[in-house]
């Protein structure tokens, strides 16, 4: 999918599915992670990635939600678990979230799966359970909903709401820099994807005006040279490894020879497209820095809960769920969702694609 079509379907109503690997499958270094999956109004798949259950994790959902819906609170969440850090911090910020148990979970995964679809019915398990979890709230398998804010976390509401305006505001910024680049710098979307990435906005911050890389510079030294100069700044800097820099380095010196230059922009408007490019760069980094900064604050007060006396693990070791240790609404955070009495099955068994449903969820 091109990056224009990715803007074409940015604003339609988005299902996410967050499923937990099982504790047994994964290694113990490797650490807690959730998969993501999110789908269209249609059921078509959009993206699937696995993010940690963390504060950072559950700021990578937020961008991520937020790009493909256009909008702070323009999708639904189902998870398999109310025992995750991401899953408290989604109730805590009010978004619409559902929690099925195990047996559901697995029945979605099933019944939603597309045979179609060579790699999703070859993709792990986790993923294909994400995958059913959002494709069951897109049919109205389930229905997400605004569950109170967990006690432990009812004062990061505010932090959570400014975070969630930063990160659409980022949408917003990194969407003018590429209209910024399209009029102004043509040559900066043929080199980069993804123009807002950080290693690509760092390269533009230096170098924003395509005259610098395009023939020779001040004093007679060689482009290569003045590229070479660039990378190892910003190499230093930690922006990224010397090797990673150089290829975006040389990416952009190679579609700037290969990109028509604008006969309106001369040599007269050099300096104001420069610093059009900066600004426009600077908005972008601004809106990551307060994002982090935010993050950081979470990360220092939220501590993610152990696996174990989860309610998910309890129910697969086949434990009382009432008598864990910690379960109660002050210990926990989130309450139990009850679940709601079993409708009507959908008709049919798995199906073959996708098909959209009609009314809101």
């Amino acid at each position: 999918m091109s990056r224009e079509e990715d803007d074409a379907v940015a604003l339609v109503r988005v299902y996410c599915g967050l499923a937990s690997a099982d504790p047994a499958d994964r290694s113990a270094s490797a650490g807690s992670a959730l998969t993501s999956a999110v789908v269209d109004d249609a059921g078509r798949l959009l993206h699937v990635c696995e993010i940690g259950d963390d504060p950072a994790g559950y700021a990578q959902l937020v961008t991520l939600l937020v790009e493909r819906s256009g909008g702070p609170s323009g999708a639904a969440i189902a998870a398999d678990s109310d025992d995750h850090t991401v899953t408290s911090l989604l109730s805590a910020a009010g978004r619409p979230l559902a929690i099925a148990d195990d047996d559901s979970v697995d029945d979605f995964a099933e019944r939603f799966a597309d045979d179609d679809s060579l790699e999703e019915m070859q993709s792990p398990q986790a993923e294909r359970r994400a995958v059913g979890l959002a494709r069951a709230l897109q049919a109205g398998a389930l229905s997400a909903v605004t569950l109170p804010a967990p006690r432990d976390l009812a004062g990061y509401k505010q932090v959570l709401a400014a975070h969630a305006a930063l990160a659409s505001g980022r949408h917003s910024a990194a969407v003018a820099l590429r209209e910024v680049l399209r009029e102004l710098y043509p040559a900066a979307l043929r080199a980069y994807l993804d123009p807002a990435e950080p290693v690509p906005l760092a390269v533009l911050d230096a170098l924003p005006e395509p005259g610098m890389l395009s023939g020779t510079v001040a004093r007679g030294r060689d482009v290569a040279v003045a590229a070479d100069a660039v990378a190892a700044h910003l190499a230093a800097d930690g922006i990224a490894d010397a090797g990673e820099i150089e290829e975006a380095v040389t990416a952009l010196r190679v579609a700037i020879s290969e990109t028509p230059r604008r006969t309106t922009v001369n040599r007269a408007l050099t300096s104001a497209v420069a610093e059009t490019v900066r600004q426009a760069v600077a908005s972008v980094r601004a809106c990551d820095a307060g994002c982090e900064a935010l993050v950081g604050a979470l990360s220092a007060r939220v501590t993610t809960p152990a696996p174990a006396p989860g309610r998910r693990a309890a129910a697969r070791r086949g434990e009382p769920v009432d008598e864990l240790p910690g379960l109660t609404p002050a210990g926990s955070g989130l309450r139990a969702v009850r679940q709601a009495e079993p409708g009507p099955a959908p008709s049919g068994g798995r199906r073959s694609r996708p098909e959209p449903v009609s009314g809101a969820t």
